[in-house]
């Protein structure tokens, strides 16, 4: 008999510990459908609020799915992974499920996934250790879990679970994750659970070091004001880092060092910033030290005290060269070249010079005019022309980065979009804020699709 209460860690078979059907492809529809099938399952939820049998009954009707026991457990797998939740005898979503259905964020169903049913995090470890083959991968588990069986079908479907939420891929038989050497990418989302399950350090740290990796960590956001932090971007597109420590005055050790020193120590700086949703982190990009201010900083307490902010630049510096002219000189493909060459992606050169006779320009100038570029007068969220002339005669628009919640951070051209100045106010000040500027997001996916990659 199969057993999945929501308390119930599973991972094989042993007694009546068993890895339920959860992942059938009867009601998930197989790899590929699943989540878009969870998304209208939640979606109904959050509507309905409905009983257990009226839940049971919605997905018998609108699944492949007609076996009573088997609904019952994929809606106990549901609790189990803190998607849903059930009071007074009705089921709601739980703040991840909402971040699932509503923000159509599946990526933060891995921490759920981690916690209620053992094998996630050693799967993801084994593959970034360089087992890759599934028949290597079960050989860990087995090490891990001696007293479970490990059929082949539930390693798999642990697998199709990473593989449906693009953690985990594969080629020709061997199993691979794109961040396992540190390859993360400047405005794309990640989950932080899964970042440490892969790449181990400091879980709950802003200023996190895996032992293992040549490379630190580094975590923004609003919570951390709470604590006394005081993170911004400055106008010269640098980035004021707040050391570690909560209380009492900041000491240049552990993480603190680790960023004063970290290009003595060859190692580099990846800055993320939280979101609103649980768990999930945007890239920022990779950063190097080029100062450390020591200052005083307000505490967790309010109380004043000697701290650290370490200010950050882009790997690759704050500026561009080119030859002659201007950014808005260049033809669209240069100044797509030019804007990727100056985003923080640790990939660029060090200014991308001329070879003499050249002007810098500010890093930021090159994305800003490429987002004005693509817009070519329009707003790119009402579609409207733009409402006014400025001094230059140019049409007046503003630039928007997608990536962040308010303006200002990691340039990027593929994460900017030129929108009117109702728009760029309805985004960070609108009730429908979120849901608009994901809005502008699918648009600029579906541009980047057409812009040049060569050079």
């Amino acid at each position: 008999m199969y057993d999945y209460s929501p308390n119930t860690k599973a991972i094989g078979s042993e007694g009546n510990t068993i890895m339920p059907r959860m992942t059938t492809e009867r009601y998930f529809g197989g790899r590929d459908g699943r989540l878009e099938n969870l998304r209208k399952t939640l979606e109904w939820i959050a509507k309905s609020e409905p009983t257990e049998n009226e839940l049971l009954t919605w997905i018998s009707r609108n699944t492949a799915a007609n076996d009573d026991e088997t609904i019952i457990k994929n809606i106990r797998f549901l609790e189990a992974v803190d998607l849903i939740e059930q009071s007074a005898e009705r089921f709601s979503l739980t703040n991840k499920g909402s971040a699932f259905e509503r923000n159509n964020t599946p990526l933060v169903m891995y921490e759920g996934l981690e916690k209620a049913v053992n094998g996630f995090r050693e799967i993801a470890r084994a593959i970034a250790f360089d087992h890759r083959t599934l028949e290597e991968i079960q050989s860990v588990l087995r090490e891990n879990y001696p007293d479970y069986e490990l059929p082949e079908g539930v390693v798999t479907k642990h697998l199709d679970w990473l593989r449906s939420l693009q953690l985990v891929t594969q080629e020709d038989g061997q199993f691979h994750i794109p961040i396992e050497d540190g390859s993360f990418k400047v405005g794309e989302t990640y989950n932080r659970w899964f970042i440490h399950d892969v790449l181990k350090g400091e879980r709950y740290k802003g200023i996190s070091k895996p032992s293992e990796h040549p490379f630190l960590l580094l975590f923004t956001g609003e919570s951390g004001d709470d604590y006394g932090y005081e993170d911004e971007f400055l106008e010269d597109d640098t980035f004021l880092y707040t050391g570690e420590g909560t209380e009492d005055d900041m000491v240049m050790e552990d993480g603190n060092r680790a960023i004063r020193d970290h290009k003595k120590n060859g190692e580099a700086l990846h800055l993320f910033e939280s979101t609103d949703l649980p768990w999930i982190v945007t890239y920022l990009g990779e950063y190097e030290c080029v100062e450390v201010r020591e200052t005083e900083l307000e505490d967790e307490n309010g109380e004043l005290r000697d701290g650290f902010r370490f200010r950050l630049a882009p790997v690759g510096g704050t500026e561009i060269e080119i030859g002659g002219g201007s950014p808005a000189t260049l033809s669209g493909e240069e100044l797509f070249q030019k804007a990727k060459q100056s985003s923080p992606t640790g990939n660029n050169a060090s200014s991308g010079g001329s070879g003499g006779g050249g002007r810098s320009y500010p890093r930021s100038e090159f994305v800003r005019e490429f987002a004005l570029r693509m817009a070519n007068g329009v707003c790119q969220g009402c579609k409207e022309k733009a409402p006014f002339v400025d001094k230059q005669g140019q049409p007046f628009l503003e630039v928007h980065h997608l990536t962040r919640q308010s303006d200002g951070g990691a340039d990027d051209p593929e994460n900017v979009i030129a929108i009117c100045p109702n728009c760029h106010r309805r985004v960070h000040q609108g009730q429908d804020g979120d849901e608009f500027n994901r809005e502008l997001r699918n648009k600029v996916e579906h541009r980047n699709k057409e812009l040049p990659r060569n050079g």
